[in-house]
């Protein structure tokens, strides 16, 4: 991003949310320095030769989707290079084009390989809409979406293929995405990764994290197809139905195989985001409607799931928060526990941010999204009334709700073991313990950020 991008970003942010947050998001871009030291490693010509040689997996077949307008002819022509490079071979390549002009035309006939599909389409649909034509033209089995002036991997289809094939028939992934990055102009150097969280179901319900790169299963993409009036964010709307078919399926029928089974991640960057000045990475306020649209999507989830509650934006541009209607806990039966940060003298004192310091946002903001977890800390925890008895097995003492947001005092067990580093102790390995057996029961465990705890002690020395 270039000095005169980032003093925009940095001016915008302070007029949203005050110079004091401003200073502290400055500071940890300073001092985190998250992954500053990146360099993307393209896979060596041995192992694309590997993987080009590899007949173990052939019979899945991917349809590229590209819902182009008047691209720049050398963005076109990489991104088709990019495909032509893969080292899986069984795509095929659909350029739903809504141009006046016939630049798209031109860069891609070029091209002479029969696995690229031109659309020309006799008007300009938005992305949703010129990607919904380009669904209905798919003949593959699953669908990868991909931006007209971005590129994938060569290895991008070879690793999705393994994913899928890796996985029985009654857990076979309906969404699959990988880890991504950003490129320059040129697409040529390769900075700001996002390596993202296995399927995280809250984490998803603040922000769309899973992005790029994302391959659909093609009956599941032609049945919920593209919403054009979610456009720019239909990407996100898309994936929300997903989930929510996924939950509500897992919600009627206790035997059904849970969403985290059914969604798979890739940790491995496999997508190449590519930042010029109209693109939303490299300037996001160049598409505020599109944060709308995906406002617009949440609170249509939300009414999907019955939950009763709010959708508001927060302070990060692109994220948001469910404002549940009296106690979370209340409408999400699947929640075995919901817990905040506990801090000691400006940093947090458990969990799994343990030692960072509380006006952090965290990487890719996650610090203060709500999120999955798989550890709570007891001294700030609420316990969803049919885990409660795992609450009292574990401690040894009856359930009283800890939850900073329920305004109770720490009881007086826990008060006595937080005076010494030795009770310190003994309440983390409490937590730990608790927090497996919940997730054991089949729970799931919410990270509230918002819900801040003070206790007294040594606070942690921060880890990077």
């Amino acid at each position: 991003m270039s000095l005169a991008q980032n003093i925009k970003k940095t001016m915008n942010y302070c007029r949203k949310n005050g110079y004091s947050e401003a200073f502290f998001a400055a500071w940890e871009r300073v001092t985190a320095k998250y992954y500053r030291n990146y360099t993307y490693r393209q896979p060596s010509g041995e192992e694309l030769a590997q993987q080009r040689q590899d007949q173990s997996i052939t019979d899945i077949c991917f349809s590229i989707l590209v819902p182009a307008f008047e691209t720049q002819t050398v963005y076109m022509m990489a991104l088709i290079d990019s495909c032509l490079a893969q080292t899986y071979a069984n795509w095929e390549l659909i350029i739903a084009d809504g141009s006046k002009s016939d630049v798209v035309k031109k860069a891609v006939s070029g091209y002479n390989d029969p696995r690229i599909r031109y659309e020309k389409l006799s008007q300009n649909g938005g992305i949703a809409g010129n990607t919904s034509k380009a669904i209905t033209l798919a003949k593959g089995d699953y669908c990868g979406l991909l931006d007209h002036d971005d590129m994938i991997t060569p290895d991008a289809l070879y690793e999705m293929a393994h994913a899928i094939k890796n996985k029985n028939d009654e857990n076979k992934p309906i969404l699959v995405y990988s880890d991504e990055d950003k490129c320059d102009s040129s697409g040529t150097s390769f900075y700001d990764p996002h390596f993202k969280m296995d399927f995280n179901l809250d984490l998803i319900l603040t922000n769309n994290y899973i992005c790029h790169f994302t391959m659909v299963e093609t009956e599941t993409l032609k049945k919920l197809d593209i919403r054009t009036d979610y456009d720019g964010s239909q990407d996100y709307d898309l994936i929300l139905r997903i989930v929510s078919t996924l939950l509500l399926r897992e919600k009627e029928n206790t035997g059904a195989v849970r969403v985290e089974k059914k969604i798979a991640h890739i940790s491995k960057v496999l997508y190449h985001w590519r930042c010029h000045e109209n693109s939303t990475a490299e300037n996001p306020q160049s598409k505020m409607y599109a944060y709308e649209a995906g406002k617009k999507a949440l609170i249509d989830f939300v009414d999907r799931m019955g939950w009763k509650g709010d959708v508001r934006h927060n302070k990060h541009l692109g994220f948001y928060r469910i404002e549940y209607r009296n106690n979370v806990l209340t409408h999400r039966p699947d929640l075995a526990a919901v817990g905040g940060f506990t801090a000691c003298r400006g940093k947090i004192a458990g969990g799994i941010y343990k030692g960072q310091p509380l006006v952090y946002a965290g990487y890719m903001n996650r610090m203060d999204l709500y999120q999955n977890t798989r550890l709570l800390d007891i001294r700030n925890m609420a316990v969803n009334k049919e885990y409660q008895p795992v609450y009292e097995e574990v401690t040894g003492h009856p359930y009283e709700s800890t939850f900073y947001a329920d305004e109770k005092e720490l009881p007086q067990w826990i008060r006595e073991l937080d005076k010494t580093a030795q009770g310190r102790a003994q309440i983390a390995l409490l937590s730990t313990k608790l927090s497996r057996r919940l997730l054991e029961k089949g729970g799931r465990l919410l990270l509230d950020p918002v819900c801040v705890r003070t206790v007294k002690g040594r606070a942690d020395s921060f880890r990077k």
